[in-house]
């Protein structure tokens, strides 16, 4: 992971999808999108493989913590 996929996540960092339960469930793929988009992301695949090893991090602190 790097620091252009850092900056990513973080910008998306409001745009999580929550279940009804409450649980965060997962970053929501068409605000990711735009936020790559924004930043001139050249390799799309890469970051969405970067940004969902960090989403499934989260989750496990968010919902378990």
């Amino acid at each position: 992971m790097n620091l252009e996929a850092m900056q990513v996540f973080s910008a998306c960092s409001d745009d999580w999808k929550i279940t009804p339960q409450g649980k965060y469930k997962s970053i929501d793929k068409l605000a990711l999108g735009v936020v790559m988009e924004m930043v001139g992301v050249t390799n799309r695949k890469e970051m969405l493989t970067d940004i969902i090893a960090m989403q499934n991090a989260a989750l496990e602190v968010i919902n378990n913590g």
